[in-house]
């Protein structure tokens, strides 16, 4: 059975990566003064953490945090801090994660495991190739033996059988490794299928972050101008607050211009209609007026007439209640007229 080339390594080694505990710095930057203790698993040129053990059943399973390393620098840092034994991973684009080993010793086995740290590619489609070729060979091999075996030949044929018997043999033993190489390919599929699916969470996550950076870029160019233009907005806001407060009062002013406007009507209308119920009474009042004049007029010539003429006593009283009936119309002709101006007078203010 030959061996397999160097360039293939077994995907066993794909599942035994370095994991162990690792102090994080939080914050993900140099400077920091929380440190959390997180379980870290280094696969291929990714450095994933979780939370605890527990939670690493599988590469398929999400972790708290990815770290690429791909064009990233691993060297040793002196944070001042709790931790002794730091070093750090930065990247080109101002990335870093500080983390801290609890000896030396795993502190270089992690640094030297981050810098082998390598992608591993296996070429099964060549072994197949190879035992196709060998196939066709040994059934020639076979045929010409035959051959030979029918001419008579009895040495050749069977030192030549002895040989396809080695080949068949060589044949089968070919065929088994194809079957490990098989088994093989395919567990270095259901990887890749695992890798790709990690591959991808990364790729989210890489956009993730650079859509946060790139926000925190534009809030840092543009920081003034935002500022320029809040403070604008709250100006403008201000000035319509006071127009809407003046606009308020002005509001305000035409109801109460509406309603004096209604009252000063309504005074109007009552004063129209004492009015005319004060010329009314007045022409009445002149009517009885007249009649009362009348009356006074007829008592004086009744009274005039009756002094020219011999009076008894019976006469002289009538005469006497006559004139005190005549003064008592002119008394009430009086007050009537005092009223009457009273009305007129309330009715024109």
């Amino acid at each position: 059975m030959s061996a397999p080339p160097e360039s293939e390594v077994d995907i066993t080694s794909l599942l035994q990566p370095r994991q162990g505990y690792l102090w994080k710095l939080g914050g993900g930057q140099e400077k920091g003064s929380k440190w959390n203790r997180r379980w870290f698993v280094l696969r291929d040129n990714v450095l994933m953490y979780f939370n605890s053990p527990k939670d690493f059943t599988g590469f398929r399973d999400k972790p708290s945090g990815v770290v690429l390393l791909e064009e990233g620098n691993v060297r040793t840092v002196d944070t001042g801090a709790l931790q002794k034994y730091t070093f750090m991973l930065a990247h080109p684009n101002g990335e870093s994660v500080v983390l801290a080993a609890e000896t030396e010793k795993e502190m270089h086995e992690w640094m030297q495991a981050v810098r082998t740290s390598r992608m591993c590619i296996t070429d099964a489609d060549a072994a197949m190739q190879n035992e196709t070729q060998r196939r066709t060979s040994a059934e020639h091999q076979i045929e010409s033996a035959i051959d030979l075996l029918a001419l008579g030949k009895g040495s050749d044929a069977d030192q030549a059988l002895l040989s396809i018997e080695k080949e068949l043999e060589s044949v089968q033993g070919e065929h088994r490794e194809v079957e490990v190489e098989k088994e093989k390919a395919e567990k270095e599929l259901k990887e890749l299928m695992a890798r790709f699916k990690l591959r991808k969470a990364l790729l989210h996550w890489r956009h993730r972050k650079l859509t946060l950076s790139f926000r925190t870029l534009i809030r840092t160019v543009f920081s003034e101008r935002i500022q320029t233009a809040d403070g604008k907005k709250a100006s403008a806001d201000a000035r319509l607050g006071v127009m809407q407060d003046e606009l308020d009062k002005v509001v305000a002013a035409r109801e109460k211009a509406e309603a004096a406007k209604r009252r000063s009507e309504e005074m109007l209308t009552k004063e129209l209609t004492l009015k005319k119920e004060g010329e009314a009474e007045a022409r009445e009042f002149e009517k009885l007026c007249g009649l009362e004049d009348a009356k006074a007029n007829n008592a004086k010539e009744k009274i005039a007439a009756m002094e020219d003429t011999p009076l008894d006593s019976k006469e002289k009283e009538e005469i006497l209640q006559l004139g005190a009936a005549l003064h008592s119309l002119q008394s009430e002709s009086e007050m009537l007229q005092q009223q009457l101006k009273r009305k007129v007078q309330s009715s024109a203010k």
